[in-house]
């Protein structure tokens, strides 16, 4: 009993030891300037914010949780788990796509054309079934931005669609007088995304690294042509 307690606390101090852990991300601010706002970076400045009226209110509003995933149809976190080797769906992309080494989350981008989107009737059914307030996904984990974006040239504008998916909400929530806001997940992409960079140990493909891996210098003669994988 006593060396299970003592295993038990070395472990917990390992933990604690990876988790003070100081890991420092450079963030080039002179390319992508932090905006400036109402608010300011402290507690003070944020103790200041009020929730508006209208969302007090409200009892009932609906978020669409929309995006590139939603082809395959194999969950919300298909662009990590499709790179997971052995998982539900990574077998599923290896038998309708092909191995993530060849054929990665990119290619299910631009396989989503959004060809049956109707954000008219969408957001005009929404409010009759009692919505209050319509919220929709500007950016998932996987780093696409869902409208014209500057930031970046994957944008659902250049690729996939080639539709602002943000600007045909917005407009369908005007049109029906419904406060419109956005979600963005872009803050955890770089940990979540972390399984593109790995590849598969074991059979035929082991070894080979999936398609996160790849540069713009790959895109060469391919479809997605200059564009960087690692944006």
């Amino acid at each position: 009993m006593k060396i299970k307690i003592l295993f038990i606390l070395i472990l917990l101090f390992q933990v604690c030891l990876i988790a003070q852990e100081n890991i420092k991300i450079i963030i080039g601010t002179d390319k992508e300037p932090i905006a400036s706002g109402q608010f300011k970076p402290t507690w003070e400045s944020l103790k200041k914010y009020r929730v508006p009226e209208w969302y007090r209110n409200a009892k009932f509003g609906i978020w669409a949780h929309w995006g590139p995933q939603c082809q395959p149809g194999q969950g919300d976190w298909y662009a990590r788990m499709m790179y997971d080797e052995g998982s539900a769906q990574y077998n599923w992309h290896v038998k309708n796509y092909g191995h993530p080494s060849k054929v990665g989350f990119k290619d299910v981008i631009n396989s989503w054309k959004a060809e049956n989107w109707n954000p008219e009737k969408l957001v005009e059914f929404y409010k009759k079934t009692g919505a209050q307030y319509f919220f929709a996904m500007a950016n998932h984990h996987d780093n696409l931005d869902m409208w014209d974006s500057k930031y970046q040239k994957w944008n659902t504008v250049n690729v996939g669609p080639k539709k602002d998916i943000l600007k045909g909400w917005a407009d369908a929530a005007k049109k029906y007088n419904l406060p419109f806001g956005l979600s963005v997940h872009a803050a955890h992409a770089w940990p979540w995304l972390e399984t593109s960079q790995r590849s598969d140990k074991n059979g035929e493909f082991a070894g080979i690294p999936y398609d996160g891996k790849l540069t713009a210098e790959d895109g060469k003669g391919t479809w997605w042509g200059a564009l960087d994988p690692q944006e």
